[in-house]
């Protein structure tokens, strides 16, 4: 069953903004203060990807997790917003991950 336009997209963000949130709350109660958060958010999306590149497994996860949110994002149906988010829930822990092998 293929959802509406509008309904699908609202659903989609709403759901992307809902699990940024649970990270940024779990980033806030590791580091004092919310600009902290942020750069954790962003050092974990940009150097994490980037440090677990070199990883086959880490880079199988981020390969894995980019199809499945291209899917979420092109197959408007009910369970490919579950696959988005699956997908965008494994991108971020892959970047946690390569960030992990730097320390």
């Amino acid at each position: 069953m293929k959802l509406a336009y509008k309904t699908y997209y609202r659903r989609l963000i709403a759901g992307s903004l809902l699990i940024l949130g649970v990270f940024f709350l779990w980033f806030l109660a590791k580091t004092p203060d919310l600009a902290a958060a942020g750069a954790a958010i962003l050092l974990t999306i940009t150097l994490g990807i980037w440090l677990g590149a070199s990883i086959p497994g880490i880079f199988l996860c981020v390969m894995t997790s980019s199809c499945m949110m291209g899917y979420g994002l092109f197959v408007r149906k009910r369970y490919a917003l579950t696959l988005f988010w699956s997908g965008f829930t494994l991108f971020f822990l892959a970047g946690m991950m390569g960030l992990g092998t730097r320390y």
